[in-house]
């Protein structure tokens, strides 16, 4: 547990370089209640009609006039990702642990969307090429075919954005293989780990990504962006380190990607 935190501090402390940071995840915002609801962050008041998703379960539901809403007795022996969209809100995602955690009643707050914000991606993106052990993280519950070992998508950002501070913003991901991620729990791997999924913006690297979590924010350089022109964002899954004949790609799912500008 000491070695672990060490390295854990030492991840955070040092940059991979001149853009580069290493994400270790974020906290959600949830918390206990007699019934499960969505709320809004700011009025703490229900929401009505938010849609609540279980992707890897194909599970979806919605609020009622008070925020409430009901979840089936869904059984998960994995981390889980469970959605909640709403017009005029930002998404939000977070990762259910078990069975336990599923059926306890549970309280999230969602934050109004501004106007700056971009929405890149909304569903779940397989990244990979489909070929894993079943000791890897979240092997079980991988629902879709890979699209192939990386993602990009273009986008426009205004002048106004060099002016605030920028993050891509990944609302749950699952499935990293890493050595790292492996201390901490979150696959079986014995040997075969994988380097970490990077990050690159306008074709630099600004994070790699080295556990799965919830809400992981990578800071967008002011210097790489294109004022009112076309900007990419591209995130590249890991490979097994153990292979040396062909590249066997980490599969990894991502939910919910946005631009935010704070």
């Amino acid at each position: 547990m000491k070695n672990l935190l060490l390295t854990l501090l030492t991840l955070l402390i040092f940059p991979l370089n001149v853009f580069g940071t290493t994400f270790t995840g974020g906290v959600t915002k949830v918390g206990q209640s007699h019934s499960n609801q969505v709320i809004d962050a700011q009025t703490k008041k229900g929401i009505e009609f938010a849609k609540i998703t279980i992707p890897q379960k194909k599970f979806s539901t919605y609020t009622d006039a008070n925020g409430n809403f009901e979840l089936e007795k869904i059984q998960i022996n994995q981390p889980t990702m469970l959605n909640v969209e709403k017009e005029g809100y930002r998404p939000f995602s977070l990762t259910i642990n078990n069975n336990e955690s599923l059926n306890n009643p549970m309280k999230i707050e969602i934050v109004k969307s501004e106007a700056m914000d971009i929405a890149l991606e909304s569903e779940i993106l397989h990244l990979g090429d489909n070929n894993y052990s079943m000791n890897s993280a979240n092997a079980n519950d991988f629902r879709i075919k890979a699209i192939g070992p990386y993602y990009s998508k273009d986008f426009i950002m205004t002048d106004n954005s060099k002016k605030f501070t920028n993050y891509l913003v990944i609302g749950s991901l699952v499935g990293i293989d890493t050595k790292l991620a492996n201390k901490m729990g979150q696959n079986k791997m014995r040997s075969a780990y994988s380097t970490p999924a990077e990050v690159y913006f306008n074709g630099q690297m600004i994070g790699k990504l080295q556990i799965n979590g919830d809400g992981m924010r990578v800071k967008i350089p002011n210097s790489l962006i294109k004022p009112n022109s076309k900007n990419q964002i591209t995130i590249k899954t890991g490979y097994n380190m153990s292979r040396n004949d062909r590249i066997d790609y980490d599969d990894i799912e991502i939910l919910n990607l946005s631009i935010l500008t704070e």
